[in-house]
């Protein structure tokens, strides 16, 4: 494996004088929106913090279990990621790896949806659904680093963000229809009773995300001028230890994203609290679903004119601040809740603001944490400055599984409070990361 820098002045050399330049081709910009479109609205089918949760609130009360749904989806994606890059990075290209892994992700998400249909006990339906949405989530996770890889050699720096904006703002507007769907069929005049609902929604995520994924295997990937030789999860280890301990940028960038998961633990329990302690009526979930992806497509037109013109620095902090916001309105709400005597219908209106907050945090998060992460890593350690964030993310990710206990130690007040705490120390965080960026290589506006 290729030796590491022993100084930041070591790094800073290799940041910027061994970037590779970026051939930005038109066809792989739009299949890669395309693939973001159709990916986004297949999740907002099945969104993990409202509609799954919902779905599992029919099977089981037990906090525990509701509160890993998140930690199983993301921290599934990310574990897998540092064995993956290196194995990854011996390879010219990465798009086979990423199209096998597409077509075993396709069959885990087709045996969700059956088992979401035809299985009837709870219990088992229960043990099917954890079963088939690990297996879906840890295929998505060994996607993830070559999906990264690609659009780091196909996507000039100076237009990431602005392509990560356009996947979300039109897969937000995409999603607006699907939202109003889950809330028709999740409403209880609905015409098809549970499971079904579920399972309706379920077979549309796999159809959509099939889609989603054989358009961005077309995309035309350039071979890598030069790679490492496959190393052993050990060897990435420690040369990744080694970076993360010269490169303050990268050491910041690895805190402020894991204050990030631990202060998005209790999202999940924002509309359950209310239906259960105050009575609010279920259906409201589809009002939230359709708050959240439309204030994703206005965030998106706005973060993406700001990471244009200021940089992703500065969407990573506005996209803190609504964090902030959203989980000191969501604190004063529940305080008061009591005292007001709030009905259930006056509270789950009065969520809707928190979840507007909740989806600029999110689309602020989306638009820029990956385009600074590519701005970070030097183009010929990328395999590995991408793999170990993601595998160590991903252990955050899951020990943020054990928000169902710390719901039940520390009452919803005491958690949400812990959220408040961790965004104050993204915040901070965030200010030291000053990466820089890679070369442009030409255009090819005949491609």
């Amino acid at each position: 494996m290729e030796t590491s820098p022993e100084s930041p002045a070591a790094l800073n050399e290799t940041r910027t004088a061994r970037q590779a330049p970026v051939l930005y081709r038109p066809r792989n910009y739009r299949l890669g929106v395309a693939n973001g479109v159709l990916y986004i609205l297949s999740e907002a089918l099945l969104d993990p913090t409202l509609v799954l949760v919902a779905f599992l609130s029919h099977l089981t009360q037990n906090p525990i279990l509701l509160g890993l749904v998140l930690p199983i989806r993301d921290g599934s994606w990310a574990l897998p990621q540092l064995w993956v890059s290196g194995r990854l990075q011996s390879m010219r290209r990465k798009l086979p790896f990423y199209r096998w892994n597409s077509v075993l992700r396709i069959a885990a998400w087709f045996s969700l949806a059956l088992a979401i249909n035809f299985i009837h006990d709870p219990a088992w339906l229960l043990v099917a659904f954890f079963l088939t949405f690990t297996i879906a989530s840890l295929f998505s996770g060994m996607s993830g680093l070559p999906f990264l890889e690609v659009v780091g050699k196909t996507i000039p720096p100076n237009r990431r963000g602005e392509f990560f904006a356009y996947r979300f703002g039109l897969g937000g507007l995409a999603s607006i229809g699907g939202s109003f769907l889950v809330r028709w069929l999740l409403d209880a005049s609905s015409p098809l009773p549970f499971p079904y609902n579920f399972g309706l929604l379920s077979f549309m995520y796999f159809l959509f995300g099939s889609i989603a994924l054989m358009l961005f295997g077309l995309v035309k990937e350039p071979p890598d001028a030069q790679v490492l030789p496959r190393a052993s999860v050990l060897d990435q280890f420690k040369g990744a230890l080694t970076f993360v301990r010269i490169d303050s940028c990268y050491r910041r960038f690895i805190g402020m994203q894991s204050a990030l998961m631990v202060a998005g633990c209790a999202t999940p329990f924002f509309a359950v609290y209310v239906q259960r302690q105050l009575g609010g009526p279920k259906e409201m979930v589809g009002v939230y679903l359709a708050v959240t992806v439309t204030t994703n497509l206005a965030a998106n037109l706005l973060f993406g004119r700001v990471s244009l013109k200021n940089g992703n620095q500065r969407v990573m902090a506005l996209a803190i601040l609504a964090g902030l916001g959203m989980s000191g309105l969501v604190l004063a709400l529940f305080l008061a809740a009591g005292p007001l005597r709030l009905s259930g219908l006056t509270a789950s209106y009065l969520l809707i603001p928190v979840f507007i907050l909740y989806g600029l945090r999110g689309t602020g998060i989306g638009v820029a944490s990956n385009s600074l992460l590519l701005e970070i890593a030097p183009a010929s350690s990328r395999s590995l400055y991408l793999g170990f964030y993601n595998t160590f993310i991903g252990l955050v990710i899951l020990a943020t599984g054990t928000s169902g206990v710390a719901l039940s130690l520390l009452g919803f007040e005491g958690l949400v409070a812990v959220t408040i705490a961790a965004h104050l120390l993204a915040l901070w965080a965030s200010r030291g990361i000053h990466p820089a960026g890679e070369q442009v290589g030409p255009q090819n506006p005949g491609d």
